[in-house]
């Protein structure tokens, strides 16, 4: 179960390598900003059950240290990741931590997530084959997984934005998906 959940956020959360062209147009695009917060709404929709959960809340991030990710509703929670682990909290309580030198699927999520938020396509050229699209501004990125275990939980992950990342909407093997919204973000 942990290591479906800290795969589901890498991929999450997770937009990955480009096609040469695509890749150099989106990285044009967007920013690299030393930190960023914002506001998020996620959506997770279950297929077994023909339901959706909705949450919301606070993420911050400071390049390199750390990315803090809120949940504020329905249940609030803290994940918290650094190059070094991942923690997640709930009213104050540690309940779980992992650390990167002694599990490798950690590792790659630290990596995967911290390039993301910076903007270092090129870190994550290893992990997913891409199909990007460019209008103006805008940009749209369609990451299918390279590797055996990330395909054994996700299928593909949409991502949308323009200087920042603005959607990633995930879909695993069994037809469950997720959609994240990134909104009133600051530098």
């Amino acid at each position: 179960m942990r290591y479906r959940f800290v795969l589901w956020l890498m991929v999450l959360l997770a937009p990955s390598a480009l096609a040469e062209s695509g890749y150099q147009a989106v990285e044009a695009l967007m920013e690299s900003p030393a930190s960023l917060q914002g506001r998020f709404e996620q959506v997770k929709h279950l297929a077994s059950l023909d339901t959706e959960i909705q949450s919301s809340g606070r993420f911050a991030y400071e390049q390199d240290v750390e990315i803090s990710w809120h949940t504020q509703v329905p249940i609030e929670s803290l994940l918290r990741l650094t190059p070094n682990q991942i923690t997640s909290e709930q009213d104050g309580t540690l309940l779980s931590q992992l650390e990167t030198r002694s599990n490798p699927v950690v590792e790659l999520f630290s990596e995967i997530f911290f390039g993301v938020m910076t903007a270092r396509w090129d870190r994550l050229d290893k992990h997913f084959s891409a199909e990007t699209h460019v209008s103006g501004s805008d940009w749209r990125a369609t990451l299918i997984p390279r590797e055996a275990r990330v395909k054994r939980v996700i299928s593909r992950v949409e991502l949308q934005g323009d200087r920042n990342l603005r959607q990633v909407l995930l879909y695993e093997e069994g037809g469950d998906w997720t959609r994240i919204q990134f909104h009133d973000l600051q530098q």
